[in-house]
C-alpha cells in the first residue's frame, strides 16, 4: 500500500489499530487515510468466501459447529491479513464532509 499524498509505502501494521481501517495514518506525511470502498469490499468478499468455503467443507466432513466456526474465523483473519496489503488501495480521508449528527438529521 502506498500513500496517495506522498507516494511512500504505508506499512501493513497500520491497518491493525484499535480504530480499524478508519484510523490509518501515513507514517511519513501524517495524512489521514482510508481504503477505497471497492478494494475494502473485495477484501471482505475474498476473506468471507474463503472462510465460508472452509466452514462448509468441515461441516460436510462431520465437524462440530463450534470447530467449523472457529476455522471460519481463523481463515477469515488469515486471508484478511495476507491479502490486505495487496488488495487495499488507500485514499486521503476527507475532513470537510459534515457528519450526520452535525446536519441535524
Amino acid at each position: 500500500m502506498t500513500c496517495p499524498q506522498c507516494n511512500e509505502r504505508v506499512p501493513a501494521k497500520s491497518l491493525w489499530t484499535t480504530s480499524g481501517l478508519s484510523g490509518v495514518v501515513c507514517p511519513h506525511c501524517r495524512a489521514s487515510l482510508c481504503p477505497k470502498a471497492i478494494s475494502a469490499l473485495a477484501l471482505f468478499v475474498a476473506s468471507f468466501g474463503m472462510g465460508l468455503l472452509v466452514m462448509i467443507v468441515l461441516k460436510r466432513e462431520g465437524a462440530d459447529f463450534l470447530i467449523s466456526f472457529a476455522a471460519f474465523f481463523a481463515v477469515f483473519v488469515a486471508v484478511y491479513a495476507a491479502l490486505g496489503p495487496m488488495i487495499l488501495t488507500l485514499r486521503v480521508k476527507e475532513h470537510g464532509a459534515a457528519r450526520l449528527t452535525e446536519r441535524g438529521a
